[in-house]
């Protein structure tokens, strides 16, 4: 028999986070509103985070904030939590909903070098590796960073790049690889089919620390039998949603990624 959660908490925690997601503060029957609850039970609430100093209850505006207490736990969190665990921590939950292979690529110079790699139990897998490092127009990873840069970047980097060919499907051409990465930044996400490795396709979205600049990158990787446009969508979707926490979590403790392979 499933465990029932506990209510109270639950509702504590989400007045919490509604009070967070306003700075000027709530009233009463705001809250009660915002949480779908009685007053009577929003008040009951409210009263008890405030006495626990993790709400402060101004009496001239008759408004709720978050208090100091908060701060102090947050802050806590933070010093305890590095990027990169987040970033595994993301990877582990898209790794275990669809058993598929994770991979997590740092840009150097004009390549992606494979720095973390979450293995599929499933039968056919994939024959990457970490340390494994390829160019970045290849890869649904490089092709991530890449659209998190300037076009006239992108084309000063690659003025005088031989496009050499992994498979047939491979990009051949700067204005093939910036027509992609247009489309890379219309839907959020890349997409690689065939491209790197026959046989495999891959999802991927590139990760920016609180600056906006993008070093990193992650993506889900399956054999191409098994991955239709609609599979790849999903992957992409669940991607962008890891994305968002990851760089929700930058912006917050105002991280700057580790720039290199050797401080990782």
């Amino acid at each position: 028999m499933a465990e029932i959660p506990n209510r109270t908490l639950s509702r504590g925690l989400k007045m919490l986070e509604v009070l967070g997601q306003h700075s000027e503060g709530l009233a009463l029957f705001e809250l009660a509103q915002a949480l779908e609850l009685p007053r009577s039970t929003a008040f009951n609430l409210a009263r008890t985070l405030t006495d626990l100093d993790y709400v402060w209850f101004n009496a001239e505006t008759n408004r709720y904030t978050l208090g100091l207490k908060m701060f102090e736990v947050g802050s806590m969190a933070i010093q305890r939590i590095d990027i990169l665990s987040v970033i595994r921590s993301c990877m582990t939950e898209i790794n275990q909903q669809l058993n598929e292979t994770m991979h997590l690529g740092i840009r150097t110079e004009k390549d992606v070098l494979y720095i973390d790699k979450m293995e599929s139990t499933r039968s056919i897998r994939m024959t990457s590796y970490v340390g494994r490092r390829v160019p970045m127009y290849t890869t649904a990873l490089g092709k991530a960073i890449l659209a998190g840069l300037k076009d006239n970047y992108v084309g000063a980097l690659y003025r005088t790049t031989t496009f050499d060919a992994q498979t047939e499907r491979t990009i051949s051409s700067r204005q093939e690889l910036l027509r992609q990465l247009a489309r890379i930044r219309e839907r959020g996400y890349a997409i690689e089919r065939d491209e790197s490795v026959q046989g495999i396709s891959c999802a991927a979205v590139a990760l920016n620390d609180h600056q906006g600049q993008p070093m990193y990158a992650i993506s889900v990787s399956v054999p191409s039998f098994r991955a239709t446009e609609l599979d790849l969508e999903r992957f992409g979707r669940m991607l962008l949603s890891a994305k968002e926490k990851i760089e929700r979590f930058s912006r917050a403790a105002q991280v700057t990624f580790p720039k290199e392979p050797e401080d990782i």
